[in-house]
């Protein structure tokens, strides 16, 4: 099973998803979807724009646990 640990990003910096679209350019229905667990398809793009924003690695985004 893949999670999305968005969340855990923007309690952690104090961010809603409203700052983060704004701030990033992704939109505030992406965000929400993956959020919420709701978005099977992201792109690389969407990675690789919160991993600059955030200064992270894929792995503080996106976890893999063993169902």
């Amino acid at each position: 099973m893949i999670i999305i640990k968005l969340d855990d990003l923007l309690w952690q910096n104090k961010m809603t998803s409203k700052m983060l679209a704004e701030k990033t350019g992704l939109g505030t229905a992406t965000i929400s979807k993956l959020r919420n667990g709701k978005n099977q398809n992201i792109s690389l793009n969407t990675i690789n724009i919160l991993c600059k924003f955030f200064n992270c690695s894929v792995n503080d985004i996106i976890e893999y646990v063993k169902d």
